[in-house]
């Protein structure tokens, strides 16, 4: 059985409680959120794109030279299949191990022009996601966002594309004097 003090706080919660979703609607109505595709942003806008190709040229450079060692290294463990039976053991051993030496050499090579490669797109594209960044936030105070979500990052996994501001901080980053010309220095050719 209910006494009238238990009714009584029963309406007060159920009261409180409505007038906390009435706020917390309120409060919804007023939180403006975007979404930025950093990873498009970075390849769409004209600093990214330098960037980017700065990074292919060095790669075709590499990749060229590491064919050539390749290559060079298939012709000679052809002359020593061919030779190999007709040699001494001792010949062919010492013809194994050079062999042995020059492959790893190689794997070498490869594994440091693979880390070179990451760290100079690396360097080359850092400085422009921070000048991204800051025309983000430049861009979400200006228009009064709340919340800017990052949406090549893999966490977001829906949003209405009206939301997705990437191509007005693209065309901002690329009429920025300031953010396209700040990183010629940096740029390695």
């Amino acid at each position: 059985m209910m006494d009238g003090r238990t009714g009584r706080r029963g309406r007060l919660v159920v009261a409180a409680g409505a007038g906390m979703l009435a706020l917390a609607a309120v409060a919804a109505a007023e939180v403006r959120v975007a979404v930025v595709d950093m990873q498009r942003a970075l390849n769409d806008c004209d600093a990214g794109k330098k960037a980017k190709e700065q990074v292919k040229s060095k790669f075709e450079k590499a990749q060229d030279q590491l064919k050539r060692e390749r290559e060079d290294l298939d012709r000679m463990r052809e002359d020593y299949d061919k030779k190999a039976l007709v040699l001494k053991d001792e010949e062919r051993r010492n013809l194994e191990k050079d062999f042995e030496t020059r492959q790893l050499e190689f794997k070498r090579k490869y594994e440091d022009f693979q880390r070179d490669l990451k760290q100079t797109d690396a360097e080359l594209t850092s400085g422009i996601v921070e000048d991204l960044y800051g025309v983000v936030r430049d861009y979400a105070q200006q228009q009064g966002y709340t919340l800017v979500l990052e949406a090549s990052s893999g966490a977001l996994l829906y949003n209405d594309k009206a939301v997705d501001i990437t191509d007005e901080i693209v065309r901002l980053y690329n009429s920025n004097p300031k953010s396209s010309g700040s990183h010629k220095a940096k740029s390695k050719e």
